[in-house]
């Protein structure tokens, strides 16, 4: 569990979200740092982070920030390069919606 106080997160249907959640990670990976996770990539992006979480056939996406701004700043982000990425699979729903902590 993070210290972040705010938290969304993305359920993508995309085919092989292994393949672009690694050329997610790698991308972001030359502007932040990017570690990586059980699971997946965690990357800091401003005083927030992003994590990206390939599952069999969905890309999870997490964004976790102290305030809103920065919260979407990293949505955005993570969001912006996967469509980027994966342009050729277009359309694709991505819904963020708040993670609620237990």
């Amino acid at each position: 569990m993070s210290d972040f106080t705010l938290s969304e997160h993305a359920d993508i249907s995309i085919e092989r979200p292994e393949r672009y959640g690694k050329q997610l990670a790698s991308h972001i990976s030359h502007k932040t740092e990017v570690s990586e996770i059980e699971g997946g990539w965690q990357a800091k992006i401003r005083t927030g982070e992003g994590k990206i979480l390939p599952q069999t056939e969905t890309l999870v996406l997490e964004a976790q920030a102290h305030d809103e701004e920065t919260l979407a700043i990293v949505k955005d982000v993570l969001e912006h390069h996967l469509r980027k990425f994966a342009a050729k699979l277009e359309p694709f729903d991505v819904h963020w919606e708040k993670t609620s902590e237990v």
